[in-house]
């Protein structure tokens, strides 16, 4: 089997076409594993965001899927792809810690059943990828690891908690990744980051198990969270999410959208977005006008303060899961934490600190009652949109700001992504282009029905196709490690 295209080359395809080319013995996965595997060495000392490299297991299944193919056997529609994993989801045998100090030395013995389905396809994990402590920042850093950096400028956040997928499939360190999104977690760094995340409808059917996954998820929180895929193309996204559900690959139906509405809006109903966030929605509105959807100009009015509406929606029981994830089992008090950060002894990083601390004297917010507004925001969604339409608004109100401002930003700009986990729905990252103001990427967040993951892929490739033909990643990386630890 002979590579005709250069190793370099290969980490810039998609993962639809490197199965492609490995189906027809264009290249082999031991060529596709090793070129990844350098792409991964060269990027991730400034990046920091692949944080257990799993190379030899890599090489061995590389090895054996290459024997596969030159025997002649069955090929699964990812045969040979590498792939990376979020940290809070299992794979076996390979430490698992959810940037968490009292998981550092956890080994899980089987695979998170999402990323089994992945492996059964043929993917070959790379390693696992950094994360705030419990998955509890908008910005990836913990005290077990350190920070994640933004490929396209290393002094920017690469976003939270699924910073360090975003960041290495930016960096064409990995084609495809596996995240979790319950705040916003998978939309945010891909927004960030200039790639296509998928956060599917929640709580999922029984085809997308939640099991594997850290923090534990206890009564509503399972409504609030989701598994996705991310990816540089919608494609590979629509790809992996068909492989995750176990339903057969199929094509996504661009002519279903005919006729459909996509409303759009510019922001949370509180904080303006930028004239590059601004532009990007305008941009992808009219991609999609082009297509034959109707534009409607209005967003839904309980979108605003969502993130409150999203605390409230939690009871005793959630937040003694969520609490009891940062002590791996043991409940851990944010005012006992609280105290050890001012004494200059913290388990955790400060922006998971203060974004757990809020979460757990949200409740003391009263009169506000989080079930009924999750109605209430899918029944706006629903009269705007109905059940084959598609909304079209900001994930954030900027293009990824600078290290540090999750500390006290993210209590303020959240709302942006909560009402998507408080409502349930169905969420997709695209990225539109990149700001004329600093040169980061814009992304914008397409929101559908219920159940409707297909119709928002549909959108997202009609979008991509228009304003994102051709992906162009960043620049070769500096090699200057980035490793910042903070309490």
């Amino acid at each position: 089997m002979t590579t005709l295209v250069d190793s370099s080359a290969l980490t810039e395809l998609s993962a639809l076409e490197l199965a492609h080319r490995i189906r027809k013995q264009v290249v082999s996965p031991i060529d596709v594993v090793a070129a990844h595997i350098a792409r991964i060495e060269a990027v991730n000392p400034a990046l920091n965001a692949v944080v257990t490299p799993t190379f030899d297991l890599a090489r061995r299944e590389a090895q054996a899927a290459t024997d596969a193919i030159i025997r002649g056997d069955p090929l699964g529609p990812l045969h040979g792809v590498p792939f990376t994993v979020k940290d809070n989801l299992d794979l076996a045998g390979v430490r698992s810690t959810c940037g968490l100090i009292p998981r550092a030395d956890h080994y899980p013995d089987r695979d998170t059943t999402l990323v089994a389905r992945l492996r059964a396809a043929g993917a070959i994990p790379l390693g696992k990828t950094n994360v705030p402590e419990n998955c509890g920042d908008y910005e990836t850093i913990n005290l077990l690891f350190g920070q994640t950096n933004n490929p396209w400028d290393v002094t920017r956040s690469a976003g939270g908690s699924t910073g360090g997928e975003a960041a290495i499939i930016a960096a064409g360190g990995s084609p495809l990744g596996i995240g979790t999104d319950i705040a916003g977690s998978i939309r945010l760094p891909a927004h960030f980051t200039g790639i296509v995340g998928l956060r599917p409808t929640s709580p999922s059917s029984s085809s997308l198990p939640q099991d594997g996954i850290w923090p534990p998820l206890a009564g509503r929180l399972v409504n609030l969270n989701a598994v996705g895929p991310m990816a540089r193309r919608v494609e590979d996204v629509a790809l992996a999410f068909d492989i995750m559900r176990a339903m057969p690959v199929q094509p996504l139906d661009l002519g279903a959208l005919q006729g459909e509405r996509v409303a759009f809006w510019f922001d949370d109903g509180i904080t303006p977005s930028s004239n590059a966030v601004r532009a990007g929605i305008r941009a992808a509105v009219a991609a999609l006008k082009r297509a034959g959807m109707l534009p409607i100009n209005g967003g839904p009015a309980a979108r605003r303060f969502a993130n409150i509406g999203w605390v409230k929606y939690l009871g005793d029981a959630e937040r003694q899961a969520w609490a009891a994830g940062f002590g791996n089992g043991q409940i851990w008090s944010p005012l006992e934490e609280i105290g050890r950060a001012l004494r200059r002894r913290p388990r955790i990083a400060t922006g998971a600190l203060v974004l757990w601390t809020a979460i757990h004297y949200g409740r003391l917010v009263p009169r506000v009652n989080g079930a009924d507004w999750r109605e209430r925001l899918r029944r706006q969604v629903h009269t705007l949109i109905g059940s084959g339409g598609v909304a079209v608004c900001p994930v954030f109100p900027t293009t990824a700001p600078r290290h540090g401002w999750s500390t006290w930003q993210s209590i303020l700009l959240n709302s942006y992504m909560t009402w998507v986990n408080l409502a349930g729905l169905p969420g997709l990252t695209v990225p539109v282009g990149r700001s004329a103001k600093n040169g980061m990427p814009v992304g914008v967040q397409l929101v559908g029905a219920p159940g409707a993951e297909r119709t928002l892929l549909a959108a997202g490739l009609v979008i991509q196709q228009v304003l994102m033909p051709v992906w162009h990643g960043p620049l070769p990386t500096s090699n200057r490690p980035r490793r910042r630890r903070v309490p």
